[in-house]
């Protein structure tokens, strides 16, 4: 794990040919605790790992070889993680079964499958080797309706998208050891247009020159990350701001569970990210409350708990403990330095 020339790709690495399987594992485990909780069931000296992984800047993109590991990222992680991320893996052998917000997925060689992390998922997989990227979610604003839509989607291996996406993320990945920052600016800013604009849908396929109209439900979308602070926001207030029908409203969320379902699912993203911020220690919770547009602290404590499955007061203890964690200030512990990236990414 050598620290990389100031020009290069930050860059982190865990394999088991110079460390036990035991050691590899507790660093994996680490590396990857805003993501995942892994389970391995065999003998953990037994454990393989090859893990090469590069931040560039707004984007994360890795390889993975592992044994066989179970993978769960439940309510409570959801809320403490301080992620806003969509995982888009390319499975290059092996594959995995489990659920994506209580959906089935089932993945093998070759599929494409994405995860937007502000839902819950549970994965069993065989041994396995993938590529993933991870991406902030405000790349998609522009591109998607509601990412939450591609929770647990795959893409087959047969079909035209997983060949062209997977050869791309192939060449990515290979390339990423050679390139400077500069390189890797570009590199992120092409990754992204590139998954973006294929996760989305564009009809015909083929890219306007300018981006399109937007559809009633990123129109009405937008209006709610403007004003999620206000406790009045509702389907009423929306039609008469935006000048549409309440049917046309209510019709456009029907796929998303709701208009005010929408509305609390982005009030707590909000106030989770919020939480898992060392910035925010001190700010009370009440005005967090208000901030994220809760009439009152004990609406959004109630709301919080439902939600995720602890308090909100759990959520920042969790992030608290984590950004104060004494190895967090040990240059060698270059586990916890990779799980504060993903923390840092944005656009």
């Amino acid at each position: 794990m050598d620290k990389p020339e100031i020009t290069s790709v930050p860059s982190f690495e865990i394999c088991t040919d110079d460390m036990a399987g035991a050691e590899a594992l507790a660093a994996f485990r680490q590396s990857v605790q805003d993501v995942f909780a892994l389970t391995y069931f065999g003998d953990q000296s037994h454990y393989r790992l090859r893990l090469s992984a590069w931040h560039l800047g707004t984007i994360m993109a890795g390889r993975f070889q592992s044994t066989a590991l179970a993978f769960n990222r439940d309510a409570a992680l959801v809320a403490t993680s301080g992620l806003d991320h969509l995982l888009v893996q390319l499975y290059v052998e092996g594959g995995f079964v489990g659920t994506a917000a209580n959906l089935p997925v089932v993945v093998t060689a070759g599929d494409i499958v994405i995860f937007d992390l502000a839902h819950e998922l549970k994965t069993q997989a065989t041994d396995f080797a993938n590529i993933s990227v991870l991406i902030p979610r405000s790349f998609l604003a522009h591109h998607d309706e509601d990412a939450s839509r591609l929770h647990g989607k795959v893409l087959p291996a047969n079909g035209a998208m997983a060949a062209m996406l997977g050869s791309y993320m192939r060449a990515l990945v290979d390339r990423l050891p050679t390139l400077t920052m500069a390189d890797a600016r570009v590199a992120a800013r092409s990754t992204v247009a590139l998954i973006t604009t294929m996760l989305a849908d564009q009809g015909d396929g083929i890219m306007p020159a300018a981006p399109p109209p937007l559809s009633p439900f990123r129109k009405v979308a937008r209006e709610i990350d403007r004003r999620l602070r206000d406790p009045s926001l509702d389907a009423t207030a929306l039609a008469r701001t935006l000048g549409m029908s309440r049917a046309t409203l209510y019709r456009s969320f029907q796929p998303f569970g709701g208009i005010a379902d929408y509305i609390r699912r982005r009030r707590l993203a909000a106030a989770a990210i919020i939480l898992s911020s060392p910035a925010n220690s001190r700010r009370k919770m009440g005005e967090i409350a208000r901030d994220c547009g809760f009439a009152s602290e004990s609406a959004f404590s109630r709301a919080f708990k439902s939600a995720f499955g602890i308090t909100a007061g759990q959520a920042r203890q969790r992030g608290g403990d984590f950004w104060s964690h004494p190895d967090m200030q040990n240059q060698d512990n270059r586990s916890l330095d990779f799980a504060r990236w993903m923390r840092m990414l944005h656009p």
